[in-house]
């Protein structure tokens, strides 16, 4: 049977336009899945030096690309985003007679660019640590040395104001080396943006306070602050994704304490060490996050161990179950990130001038180091999903 040329050309184009659609379907699809991040990396630097990079990090490969390197800032030692990205805020950790800044910044994203915007005092010495409260009109700071927290207001253009509050911690804990006085060190504002938990080192207790958002204002919330072990030195916190229970870890007691969290209220539910029972050596703990669904918890222990601890999460009561240790690569690991995507958690090594990159395993929590690239004293990773 004979086929009329015009019907066979027809069927033969339409098959390749098939083709080709079904093939443009399959190369969007990709390319939505294969989305990198942004990576932020702030140091300990003179101003004369770059100390804020800023990285194209391949959620694929693990690999990263340089695409900025910012220098005129001393020590910026952590950094924090707005809520809506557009902005990143950085200490400036000094204590001159002045005290310490923070510095904000525009994220050009479109030329993978930082804008530098102002600066202002931070409000008492040797800033490290802040965070934007989540109708981004408002940023928090830590001031370390002088165990202040200072309230700056925003600008629409993401500026900074000066302080509009500081508060002064008073009184000192039982390690005259490390606890001679007040020594706030996170500050973290609640996801309701109701209450501000404030770790104090030098005291021993997360200090609870009311927050005003629309003055910028911190009260003493009704139940004013929990204390921990005496000489345990609370540092950094981090929420459970449903809210329900915050984990603090404690620098010199190498803990972390398991909190309910209601309104304002914390009430500790358990207590488990970064360590083994016979270990006996230097150690500092350092920092802890949350995998994106909550199912498992790491933390960093620095000094003889250098290593990060992994656990998993009951998720009926939030309690922790440690599971195993992983070296962290190199020497002082303060910081370190988890991928938006749960993917990967690269570590920030201050003493080795390196961040190593693990491969993350999010059906069972474990990690495989898979890389590593030089930065001289990276000490604060951000990572921003595209």
């Amino acid at each position: 049977m004979l086929t009329n040329p015009s019907t066979g050309s027809l069927r033969r184009l339409m098959v390749f336009l098939w083709a080709l659609v079904m093939l443009c379907i399959a190369y969007t699809s990709d390319a939505q899945t294969h989305r990198n991040n942004i990576l932020f990396v702030g140091t300990y630097c003179p101003a004369d030096s770059q100390g804020i990079f800023v990285y194209d990090f391949d959620s694929q490969t693990g690999q990263v690309k340089l695409l900025d390197a910012i220098a005129g800032i001393t020590n910026p030692s952590f950094l924090t985003l707005s809520p809506d990205h557009h902005f990143l805020y950085a200490v400036s950790e000094t204590h001159g007679a002045d005290g310490g800044h923070v510095f904000a910044y525009r994220w050009d994203a479109q030329h993978s660019k930082l804008h530098f915007l102002n600066e202002q005092p931070s409000g008492g010495k040797d800033p490290c640590h802040l965070s934007t409260d989540h109708t981004g009109k408002w940023l928090l700071v830590a001031n370390y040395t002088s165990g202040s927290i200072a309230v700056l207001p925003i600008h629409t253009d993401g500026s900074l104001g000066a302080p509009v509050q500081v508060i002064q911690h008073q009184g000192h804990g039982p390690n005259p080396q490390r606890q001679e006085g007040p020594h706030v060190h996170f500050v973290n504002i609640t996801p309701d943006n109701q209450y501000v938990l404030v770790s104090d080192l030098g005291l021993d207790k997360i200090f609870i306070y009311q927050f005003d958002a629309r003055r910028g204002r911190l009260t003493p919330a009704a139940q004013p602050f929990v204390a921990v072990d005496p000489g345990a030195g609370p540092r950094h916190q981090a929420f459970s994704p449903d809210h329900r229970v915050l984990y603090l870890i404690q620098e010199m007691g190498w803990k972390i304490t398991a909190f309910r969290y209601h309104q304002g209220q914390l009430n500790a539910i358990q207590t488990v060490s970064t360590v083994e029972p016979n270990f006996h050596g230097v150690n500092t703990a350092a920092d802890i996050h949350l995998s994106p669904d909550g199912r498992f918890l790491y933390a960093s222990n620095r000094g003889a161990l250098n290593d990060i601890v992994i656990f998993a999460v009951y998720p009926s009561s939030g309690k922790l179950k440690k599971l195993t240790y992983v070296s962290s690569g190199g020497k002082t690991p303060r910081n370190f990130v988890i991928s938006p995507d749960g993917q990967w958690l690269l570590v920030g090594h201050q003493d080795s001038d390196e961040v190593v990159v693990f491969r993350r395993n999010t059906e069972n929590g474990m990690l495989t180091r898979v890389g590593h690239w030089y930065r001289p004293r990276a000490v604060c990773l951000k990572m921003l999903k595209e």
